[in-house]
């Protein structure tokens, strides 16, 4: 029996000094390639066993995912990315993959300890007066035996020896999945807190169209005044004053027309961030005076350091390196120390006494000798994984690099029109305000004010327009480029 404990006090020192000594994983490194791309290192070894609680997430990995979106200074738009990220269902359903993530690393941890069981055995067993036996007897009958075994408390205790780090990277492939599916979830907060700003945004611009209609409607309401005037006095014809009218109706069904479009972004708004469509109100409101401006290049390191789905894509690279030591490791021998021990009697009061004790210790090893080649495909399998999970990776890259260049080259393109199509509007209100005056001297037509005015209707939607669109592709290099620079 002493025997035993001693066993099982080893073995479970030998569990927690090799889980202490196992060094740590998890991290991602950058190296240029020869190519000049970047190539994400392989995972090292991991340390399953101090790993925390939580663990699945790096924790040298900032979260960008919505930080960017306060440089807007919008605090509306604060408080709805907050309520999305609070409530959305999707979101919470990949919080809950990312915690199944966590519980199967602990799990795959704990294959690296010893395992310990205990149980109870008490037994009677009569035996047949014409049982058989070895040596035939003369007598055709036997005294019946009573057999009692009493067995209780004993200890059984196995430890796999992970001589070739079988189970050590099992630990690394379940630490490497839990952080691939961080990586996936908070790719889903910045993919919601940008369709969230997107759609904001969308509303804002709808609110600027909108209030160009209102002013252009009381403009016009003025010139129908006056065209009514210079019926009534005799020094216009009626044509004019319906021409106006005419005119003003058309402003107020484009208007309706503009309502309808915000109610369904509104609509669109209230489901992104997990609110009723009909309790959900947005008050009218400007787009944002200035737009926050990438500081400078953003390198290919830079994108596979802060987008989340670039750094999925790495994961799933060690993943597969991972899996390769781990089909590896399936073809070497697997060698488990067993024991088990307590106290054994056939007649219940002598079963406390130290003469009952018993123990068994042992090694078992296991050595695959033939599976049909299934461990060398299987080999084979993880290797052309691996060089998959590189090319896909590859190729994100390249997408990201490009989502990157064609926000910021639409950024440039747009704020170019906007100082033109400042001036365009500019040029038409002088225009406008000169016919105006002319008009009410009896020296030019209607049609020329009419003209002018819907000029001026045209360069102020075209400028709310193009600064919607501004704030669009700004929305779009954030989430390109990770949640913020």
């Amino acid at each position: 029996m002493k025997n035993c404990l001693s066993f099982v006090l080893i073995a479970l020192f030998a569990g927690e000094t090799l889980a202490q000594t196992t060094p740590a994983g998890g991290a991602v490194t950058l190296t240029p390639a020869s190519n000049g791309t970047v190539q994400p290192s392989p995972a090292p070894a991991s340390n399953p066993a101090a790993l925390p609680s939580g663990s699945g997430v790096s924790a040298s990995t900032p979260d960008y995912t919505t930080t960017g979106f306060a440089r807007f200074s919008d605090p509306a738009l604060d408080g709805l990315i907050q309520a999305g990220l609070a409530n959305s269902p999707n979101l919470r359903a990949a919080l809950s993959r990312l915690e199944e993530a966590r519980v199967r690393v602990r799990i795959a941890q704990s294959f690296l300890l010893p395992s310990v069981r205990s149980s109870a055995l008490i037994t009677t067993q009569s035996l047949s007066e014409h049982r058989p036996v070895a040596i035939p007897l003369a007598a055709d009958r036997l005294p019946r035996f009573q057999l009692n075994t009493f067995q209780l408390l004993p200890i059984d205790a196995s430890y796999e020896l992970d001589l070739f780090k079988r189970i050590r990277a099992g630990v690394v492939v379940a630490d490497l999945q839990a952080q691939a599916t961080d990586a996936d979830y908070r790719a889903f907060r910045l993919t919601l807190a940008s369709e969230i700003a997107r759609t904001y945004f969308l509303i804002r611009g709808n609110d600027a169209e909108q209030a160009v209609f209102r002013r252009n409607i009381q403009a016009r309401d003025s010139t129908v005044a006056i065209a009514r005037e210079r019926f009534r006095v005799g020094l216009a014809d009626i044509l004019d004053a319906q021409r106006a009218e005419t005119d003003v109706a058309q402003l107020r069904v484009q208007l309706v027309s503009l309502q309808r479009a915000r109610t369904e972004l509104v609509n669109g708004l209230a489901q992104l961030v997990a609110q009723e469509p009909a309790t959900f109100t947005l008050n009218s409101g400007d787009l944002p005076a200035a737009v926050p401006a990438l500081p400078g290049a953003v390198s290919t390191a830079d994108l596979a350091r802060r987008r989340p789905d670039l750094q999925q894509f790495e994961r799933q690279i060690q993943i597969a390196g991972a899996q390769l030591t781990l089909q590896q490791a399936a073809t070497r021998p697997r060698v488990t120390v067993v024991g088990s021990g307590g106290l054994l009697s056939g007649q219940l009061p002598y079963w406390p006494a130290p003469s009952s004790a018993t123990y068994l210790l042992g090694v078992n090893a296991s050595v695959p000798l033939y599976e049909g080649r299934r461990n060398r495909e299987l080999i084979n399998l993880s290797r052309q994984q691996t060089q998959t999970s590189q090319q896909t990776y590859q190729q994100a890259i390249q997408v990201a690099g490009r989502e990157v260049e064609t926000a910021v080259d639409n950024l440039t393109l747009i704020r170019e029109q906007l100082t033109a199509q400042t001036q365009v509007l500019t040029l038409a209100r002088t225009t406008e305000r000169y016919n105006r005056e002319r008009y009410v001297r009896g020296l030019t037509t209607y049609l020329e004010v009419l003209d002018a005015q819907r000029t001026i209707l045209a360069a102020e939607q075209t400028l709310v327009q193009l600064r919607t669109q501004e704030v669009q592709y700004a929305v779009a290099l954030l989430r390109a480029v990770g949640g913020d620079f």
